[in-house]
């Protein structure tokens, strides 16, 4: 008797008592990086494999994080999103790129290269999950009440106002998600900029009566919006009566080099020193100062952000080996890991 007493108080404590916390995230953002971003396929593999990735209604990103966000958001799995980028050239977005043509280009439209070809992809491959190339964030946001489309958030600066803008199907509900991914990833100089007017339709010559704005790559203002989910409207479990919240059910993939990651991780905030040898590492250098004085990290957002080693690599637009997809798939996939080891998060 008494052993059949100590035998279930053994059992109520042990049910009782938390080895790890488990903590179901809805919300999923990823930071504009370049090519770099090849490493959010490993990440989001890693995620889907814990059974983390289908409690995800929401998904922001920023440039290329937008990129792969929508691929996410129009019900592309964390494995076929992995073989797009596999076997996606992407040196081919590099468009019409000829001295001339590219020259003349930069002086009328901002931007060397077109942007054509990937705005095309990016078309195609909406229209392969939906039907339709001109699906709008109205129509997605219509689709995301059934798994596994989701809404999505995406974020571009319009240079004309000086700030930056979320399109989303509350902000731009007739914008076509492909436009809004385009101009997300304009990077400025690099790709032609974009004239947008207040419908969210991009006007190749605009005239003064169609009231225009000029928007540019995301990223030169909002890189890491892992703040886009902080309201009360966003949240599941919590209520609160306050409009802007820490919101708990969000997670970010953020790729940045290592030293970073455990200047961060261990304090919360600041830059971390950067070794210069050479033009490049000098570059790279003022690169990371630049985009850290304008998106600086908040010691809160460690908590709920996946760090991920890009390994070094230049988030130029370039061709890709695949040993070196492999290795930024793999890093991907280290982030999400160390990640649950940190916070001690228990999986399915």
């Amino acid at each position: 008797m008494n052993f059949t007493k100590n035998f279930l108080l053994v059992l109520l404590l042990a049910s009782t008592t938390t080895f790890g916390q488990k903590y179901e995230y809805r919300n999923l953002v990823m930071e504009g990086g370049g090519i770099k971003g090849i490493a959010y396929g490993g990440a989001m593999l890693e995620l889907e494999e814990k059974g983390i990735l289908k409690d995800i209604v929401r998904v922001a990103g920023t440039s290329a994080g937008a990129i792969q966000a929508s691929l996410l958001a129009i019900g592309y799995s964390a494995s076929e999103i992995s073989e797009i980028i596999a076997n996606t050239p992407v040196e081919s977005f590099n468009d019409d790129g000829f001295i001339s043509r590219g020259t003349k280009r930069l002086f009328n439209d901002f931007g060397w290269f077109k942007g054509d070809s990937f705005l095309a992809t990016m078309e195609d491959l909406i229209f392969e999950r939906t039907g339709s190339r001109n699906l709008t964030f109205k129509d997605l946001h219509h689709l995301s009440t059934t798994y596994p489309f989701r809404d999505l958030y995406v974020v571009g600066a319009n240079l004309s106002e000086q700030k930056s803008v979320i399109f989303s199907h509350e902000t731009y509900p007739n914008m076509r998600v492909a436009d809004a991914v385009r101009i997300s990833m304009s990077i400025p100089i690099y790709y032609k900029a974009l004239w947008v007017n207040p419908d969210g339709k991009i006007m190749e010559a605009p005239t003064p009566e169609d009231n225009c704005h000029l928007f540019v790559d995301g990223g030169i203002l909002m890189n890491y919006p892992i703040e886009i989910f902080d309201n009360t409207r966003f949240l599941n479990k919590q209520k609160t009566n306050e409009e802007h919240v820490f919101n708990k059910e969000t997670i970010g993939f953020r790729l940045d080099r290592m030293e970073q990651i455990n200047q961060e991780v261990t304090n919360g905030s600041g830059i971390a020193p950067y070794e210069i040898t050479d033009f490049n590492s000098y570059v790279s250098a003022l690169s990371s100062i630049l985009m850290r004085n304008v998106n600086p990290a908040h010691p809160e957002d460690v908590h709920r952000t996946i760090f991920i080693n890009d390994l070094g690599m230049s988030p130029r637009v370039r061709k890709i080996l695949p040993d070196e997809k492999k290795l930024m798939m793999d890093s991907g996939r280290k982030g999400v890991k160390d990640f649950l080891t940190r916070t001690n998060l228990v999986t399915d």
